[in-house]
């Protein structure tokens, strides 16, 4: 019977992941890795009945050699754990609270304040592979590729995947490696259909040949068993899309899709939301960050908000006078803005209300009316100078 797994924060806006050294105090606990996500969660401390997720994410890490095949398609959050967890089977007390709380809920942990450190061969190998591939996720994690649109994100295109396409790990936290594959099976002219196995279950996918597809193992919720697939596609059109699957033990299960590169720990809290880019068209073309949780299901489903910011703010040059509102969907006045001032778009709900901010401070909501700015008669495309069109 699967246990289920604890909850360990990462936090959302957290400092760069540094790799560091095979000593104790430096090759466990490290910095954690950058997140792109909106919201912060504080680290509580919690009984052990609420951490009953795997038993180990490597299960023989103390007494055998992890391979690159166990090793090339996790994410940083799972190998951050992984190599935690070598010292962790010592009884290493963590200077990080989160670790701390993560292994006190492990069924075989037992602190030792005596411990110094030592290991045996074959973990610090294990250390040193793990850290192998924490650097190579560091050196090409995601990061903004347009100054005007922070919510625009992409991996450095100069580095080449060092991923694989035939991988043993344990996808539903039985004790068991499981056998992760996928092969071609069909090409054709702009899209290729792929073939995605875990052991004798399959699915099938439909990806672009731009490049060759590989698939990445993460941890979108440390308190179930279930690590899961993430497969990132870019289209022609320069479209990003992450595709989702786990493994119940039986089935391959499609969790859905999600906008935007996602697999990774940048863009999941590991409880169980992920964050997606999103584009609107609404006063402008613009990329915002939704929310995405695990149901009941385990499928990721939406969870919008009232307002999502641009970052950063877009100037605008008013083409035309219109009012600015004091409540966003009352027609309340605060204040007129007069053809040729400078306002900065702050971001909106992507439907209809948006809020702005004028040069004197003043910040205020204005409101689409059948594609007009209310307030005016005049079609918003022909409202402002500066408006950004991309897409």
């Amino acid at each position: 019977m699967n246990r289920r797994k604890l909850q360990l924060l990462l936090l959302i806006a957290s400092i760069p992941l540094q790799i560091v050294g095979c000593d104790t105090q430096k090759a466990a606990q490290p910095v954690k890795s950058p997140d792109v996500q909106q919201n912060t969660n504080n680290v509580q401390s919690k009984d052990k009945e609420a951490y009953k997720g795997r038993d180990y994410v490597f299960r023989e890490s103390s007494t055998t050699l992890l391979t690159e095949d166990n090793l090339s398609n996790i994410d940083s959050r799972i190998l951050e754990l992984a190599r935690n967890e070598i010292f962790a089977r010592h009884g290493l007390v963590f200077e990080r609270a989160d670790l701390n709380t993560f292994f006190a809920g492990k069924r075989w942990y037992k602190a030792d304040s005596k411990y110094k450190g030592s290991l045996t061969e074959i973990e610090s190998q294990n250390i040193k592979r793990i850290q192998k591939y924490e650097k190579l996720i560091s050196a090409n994690k995601l990061e903004r590729q347009w100054d005007v649109d922070y919510h625009f994100l992409g991996y450095r295109q100069e580095k080449d995947s060092f991923e694989l396409q035939n991988v043993h790990v344990d996808m539903n936290g039985d004790g068991a490696l499981d056998h992760i594959h996928m092969t071609l099976s069909k090409h054709f002219e702009v899209d290729d259909e792929w073939i995605l196995m875990v052991n004798d279950t399959t699915a099938k996918i439909s990806l672009s040949n731009n490049s060759i597809p590989h698939f990445k193992i993460v941890d979108a919720n440390i308190q179930d068993p279930y690590f899961e697939l993430a497969l990132e596609d870019t289209n022609e059109s320069a479209q990003r899309t992450t595709y989702y699957y786990y493994y119940n033990g039986i089935r391959l299960i499609s969790m859905g899709k999600l906008g935007g590169f996602t697999g990774n720990a940048q863009a999941m809290d590991g409880q169980g939301t992920a964050v997606s880019p999103r584009q609107a068209y609404d006063f402008q073309c613009w990329f915002y960050l939704e929310d995405f949780k695990l149901d009941r299901n385990h499928l990721w489903k939406e969870a919008p908000a009232d307002f999502y910011p641009m970052e950063p703010p877009t100037p605008w040059v008013a083409k035309v006078r219109f009012p600015i509102y004091k409540t966003s969907g009352k027609q309340d006045i605060l204040k007129w803005v007069e053809p040729g001032e400078t306002v900065y778009f702050l971001g909106g709900d992507t439907k209809k209300y948006g809020k702005i901010k004028m040069a004197d401070g003043t910040t205020g909501w204005i409101q689409l009316e059948n594609h007009k700015l209310s307030g005016t008669d005049t079609d918003i495309n022909d409202c402002f100078d500066g408006r950004l069109l991309y897409g």
